[in-house]
């Protein structure tokens, strides 16, 4: 928001300089960025008067200009006449610099001396008049033999605010105007919004709102005897100073109010208007209409926008339509007035990629009840410019009143937050001065007007006494307490835990995108009706290939084994710790279940190619390995593998973890066509855990076991068993037929060959027996053998291997 200095003194008396009410702003918690001007790019002219006006005797193109520059008259010889004796004019005199470092000199044209140039906006570099070609006439008031820079207040000092979203109110110089008042005292001067009483002589405008959620107030008035022309130049500077390009009298006028009261306004050619009627409604599908800016836009449904008797004419907040557009051929206009909601506005434009000043003040709340004095003070500098004059009274449609807020304010609890002594007059003065109402007793109730959307509660209203009486009043202190030491919390510990085993097993981590393509579910080969093809939908994609949410990390670990692969990298062994999103049900209803799952993928070989061994590719087991690793460190036991089927995993490869009957994660080695997908050659191993269950059963508390005083028995088994029974069901079944003595049991051989019958397999292994207490005899050792052999016997008809 840019605040001109000579402008805002219109409404509020100040005497500090623009550097100290700069200050004041900033301390006060309305942050002035920089302060800038005009400055203009031109030296040494000035303001003459016209004296009189002739043709150059010489020459048909060429005048004959006799100026008065305040000090002396002077002849200056000019190429254009669109000017009269009595104008005032910008003269360039002998020795002034114009930009582009054109230097003016006395010169003779045609035998008649020139003493300057006369000078048009576009030679002085200024944006005045758009579109008129000619030499720059000044208004009548200007004073002669000033410097130009100085007549027009190019070096008035312009304030940037940076605003807070909640002060929407300072979008407008009145709001800024309080602001100050509350700050020096000094009493704000609002401008002049009186109205004629005139006959309606043209149609009353017909005013109607659909949806009064989306719409709380349209005013509409209207105006005829229009003349478009150029507005007047001291408020072309001012438009200028705001970062606001002239346009002609009417927008202008439109523009400056909305600076003035952070309203914006919108002018319709009224016979353009079908019926003379305006319908606030939503756009219907299908429909398109012509913007301003001379560009075709297709609405929806979602879009609010205002519309005559047949479609519609401007997109609500955001732009008006060309064809209601006012022309030079204008002689009747409906000024709009109106209060949107701020969303839908945003979505608007959003979704159309359009900006403005005024869609910037109604996303961010305008005040409801500003609507009609806003509109008034349009009137009343159309009249007063002699630029149109009012036709009947405003018709105002406000369906959905707001009133102002009275809030309770205790100077005990303010006092007490903000940690000074400030009495509960100095807090009702504070109040009073932004006037606002302000009712004392033992407590205050302020009435906080509906321009000031940031007052809500009673917090707020301390906050606002804390800002105005001064951050700066607030002494310094140290922080008191007790101290605690900062550390992780258990689940952070055992996150740090997992990444650093992985990265001890060789892994590298990555992090990719949590949006991924709709796509992906197809290239994994999930089914039509799993949950995992239900993916949230994002309302802005950045592109098509960002535009759900995953529900997989699989699809990025494969993407970024894709991408290093293409660039000559086939050995890569990385990790992934992120969030998947499940929705319940679409569309959503509720926010999706997000999960944090652990993801490993692994290919090529390890290790690399060296002199001194081969290289080994990466299997099932150094994926399996790798979990294993994991789950140890957390101090996770007793976990199964069982042999499972993925739509994404290659099968006879593919092993579901379970603990507790509780599933954790799968492990298993890619889909050879989904490895083909992603322009994968070599075998892809994968692993995904559920990172939140296995923090939920880890243990980081390290278990202590004394070394063994007496010595272990080692007897080896080998069996024969059907296919269908798992070697860990093997080992299960030993441990309870062992007994306590049974220390640990190893896998250390699986053999298929003639011996073994068809759909049995020879399992061999390794048993360790001990007792912590007593030296193992052979005889005892031999009788808990002889109960392993025959329960498998029993239990799985195994035969022994001799």
């Amino acid at each position: 928001m840019r605040v001109p200095y000579t402008w805002l003194k219109d409404f509020i008396d100040l005497e500090h300089s623009a550097q100290e009410l700069a200050e004041m702003l900033t301390n006060a918690g309305i942050e002035v960025e920089e302060i800038t001007t005009l400055k203009p790019a031109f030296t040494n002219v000035v303001v003459a008067e016209v004296k009189s006006l002739d043709k150059h005797p010489e020459a048909d193109k060429l005048f004959v200009v006799q100026v008065h520059d305040g000090t002396e008259e002077s002849t200056v010889v000019a190429g254009i006449n669109n000017f009269s004796p009595g104008d005032k004019v910008p003269l360039a005199k002998p020795g002034a610099r114009l930009p582009g470092d054109l230097k003016i000199r006395r010169t003779k044209l045609r035998g008649i001396e020139s003493n300057g140039m006369l000078c048009s906006a576009e030679e002085l570099g200024l944006e005045l008049n758009p579109g008129v070609h000619g030499i720059l006439v000044l208004d009548g008031e200007t004073p002669v033999g000033v410097s130009l820079e100085e007549a027009l207040y190019l070096n008035d000092p312009v304030l940037v605010l940076g605003l807070t979203p909640n002060r929407a109110d300072c979008l407008g110089l009145l709001g800024v105007a309080h602001e100050v008042a509350a700050l020096t005292g000094k009493a704000v001067q609002m401008p002049d919004t009186s109205l004629p009483v005139e006959k309606a002589t043209q149609p009353v405008p017909k005013i109607s709102i659909e949806d009064e959620n989306l719409c709380a107030r349209y005013a509409g008035l209207v105006l005829s005897d229009i003349r478009v022309d150029m507005a007047p130049v001291w408020m072309q500077v001012r438009l200028l100073q705001a970062g606001v390009r002239p346009i002609s009298n009417i927008v202008d006028i439109t523009n400056y109010v909305m600076w003035e009261w952070g309203q914006p306004l919108h002018a319709f050619d009224y016979h353009t208007l079908a019926e003379h009627s305006i319908v606030v409604r939503k756009a219907r599908e299908g429909e398109v209409m012509v913007t301003l800016d001379d560009q075709e836009r297709e609405l929806t449904s979602e879009m609010l926008v205002i519309a005559d008797a047949k479609e519609p004419v401007a997109l609500a907040g955001v732009m008006g339509g060309l064809a209601t557009e006012v022309t030079a051929a204008t002689d009747t206009v409906l000024l709009e007035s109106a209060h949107f909601n701020p969303v839908s506005i945003r979505r608007t434009g959003r979704s159309l990629g359009m900006y403005s000043e005024a869609q910037q003040r109604f996303e961010k709340g305008v005040d409801v009840n500003g609507c009609g004095q806003a509109i008034r003070r349009a009137a009343r500098l159309i009249d007063l410019l002699n630029a149109g004059r009012v036709n009947g009274d405003v018709v105002d449609e406000y369906v959905a009143p707001q009133y102002p807020k009275k809030i309770r304010l205790r100077p005990d609890r303010a006092r007490q937050l903000i940690g000074l002594e400030i009495s509960q007059l100095e807090m009702s003065t504070i109040f009073q001065r932004q006037g606002f109402k302000v009712e004392e007793g033992t407590q205050l109730h302020v009435t906080a007007p509906t321009r000031r959307a940031d007052l809500q509660e009673e917090v707020d209203l301390i906050e606002e006494v804390a800002r105005i009486h001064g951050y700066d009043k607030i002494g310094t202190t140290l922080p008191s307490g007790t101290m605690t030491q900062g550390r992780r919390t258990e689940k952070q510990r055992a996150i740090k835990k997992v990444r650093e085993t992985l990265i001890s097993c060789g892994l590298a981590e990555v992090i990719n995108y949590s949006f991924v393509s709709p796509q992906m579910s197809d290239k994994l080969r999930i089914p039509a009706e799993s949950q995992l093809r239900k993916a949230v939908t994002i309302a802005n994609p950045l592109s098509e290939e960002q535009s759900v949410m995953r529900t997989l990390l699989t699809g990025g670990l494969l993407d970024t084994l894709s991408y290093n692969s293409n660039r000559n990298e086939q050995n890569i062994k990385v990790f992934e710790l992120g969030a998947v999103y499940l929705p319940k049900e679409l569309p959503l209803v509720e926010l999706p279940e997000e999960k944090t799952i652990l993801g490993i993928a692994m290919t090529g070989e390890f290790p690399k190619e060296h002199w001194r061994h081969k290289p080994v590719s990466v299997d099932f087991f150094d994926v399996k390995g790798v979990v294993e690793t994991v789950l140890s460190v957390l101090g996770i036991d007793g976990v199964q593998v069982t042999e499972a089927e993925l739509p994404w995993c290659q099968p006879g490869q593919t092993a579901l973890l379970y603990l507790d009957n509780e599933e954790l994660g799968w492990i298993g080695r890619v889909h050879p066509e989904v490895a083909d997908e992603y322009d994968l050659e070599k075998p892809v191993y994968l692993a995904e855990l559920d990172l939140a269950k296995l923090l939920d059963k880890a243990s980081l508390i390290t278990q202590y076991t004394s070394l063994p005083r007496y010595p272990a028995v080692l007897r080896d088994i080998a069996v024969v068993v059907p296919d269908s029974v798992s070697a860990a069901e093997v080992i299960d079944l030993m441990r309870d037929a062992g007994g306590s003595i049974v220390e640990d049991i190893t896998l250390f051989d699986l053999y298929r060959g003639p011996q073994i019958p068809e759909g049995s397999r020879s399992l061999a292994f390794a048993v360790t027996y001990r007792d912590a207490a007593r030296t193992l005899s052979d005889d005892v050792v031999s009788r808990e053998h002889q109960k392993i052999e025959e329960a498998l016997a029993s239990r799985f008809g195994a035969s022994l291997r001799r």
